[in-house]
This record gives C-alpha cells, sequence and structure tokens, in this order.
C-alpha cells in the first residue's frame, strides 16, 4: 500500500469514527423539542442542568418500568436503576401523562452513569 492509500484509509476510517460518534450523541430520547422549554429548567442531586438541547425527552411506555426494585430505565439495551438523585428537583414535566429522562450518551461512561435525570407520569 503507498503513501496516498494509506491516507486515504486514514481519513475514512477517521470519517467513519467521527460518525460513529455523532450517531450515538444523537440518540435522544422521544419530543425532545416539544418538551424543550421545560427540560431546560431541570436539574437533579446528579446535575446541576439536566438539559443540553439534545439529551432529554419523553420515554416509551417500554422504555421504563416500576418494579420491586423500584423505578428502571432502558439505555442501550440495559435496565439501569432511577436512584433517588436522578429525580428532578426543579423544574416540571412537559406532560405528566409520560416518563420522561435527560440520558447524556457517552461512550466512555458506563451505560448506567448516562442517566442524568427523570421524572415518572403522575399518578391518578
Amino acid at each position: 500500500m503507498n503513501h496516498d492509500e494509506r491516507l486515504v484509509l486514514a481519513i475514512v476510517a477517521a470519517l467513519a469514527l467521527l460518525l460513529v460518534a455523532a450517531l450515538s450523541s444523537a440518540r435522544a430520547q422521544e419530543n425532545h423539542a416539544k418538551g424543550h422549554n421545560d427540560y431546560e429548567g431541570w436539574s437533579s442531586q446528579s446535575t446541576g442542568n439536566c438539559c443540553n438541547n439534545q439529551d432529554c425527552g419523553e420515554l416509551k411506555e417500554e422504555e421504563w418500568r416500576e418494579n420491586e426494585n423500584g423505578t428502571e430505565i432502558l439505555i442501550k439495551g440495559e435496565w439501569c436503576p432511577v436512584k433517588k438523585e436522578h429525580f428532578i428537583i426543579t423544574g416540571k414535566s412537559p406532560d405528566a401523562t409520560h416518563a420522561h429522562a435527560c440520558i447524556q450518551y457517552k461512550n466512555y461512561k458506563p451505560t448506567c452513569e448516562q442517566l442524568l435525570c427523570f421524572v415518572g407520569p403522575a399518578k391518578s
């Protein structure tokens, strides 16, 4: 392989890595734009600011659950506990009929440590 071929291969590999990083950080929950104004006011004991303009959104019913272990949320195929420090302490839910979460997708962090904030639907 000559110098030019190695250079092209290196550029293609770098672009592929950038694409993977962009796609992994773009996986936001549903309807971020719809609730963005509310998410901007969210904070939890885990973080002072839950929203970075893409990581908060409405969860589908199959993406969260309550059981004998407490509340859990599905992140990248793994059920993660929603701890006390994840529940919002400021702000409000944009839609009290659904659960909402802010998840900061970072490949260098363990999956369950990517959860920043959570609020469940209002209980009747």
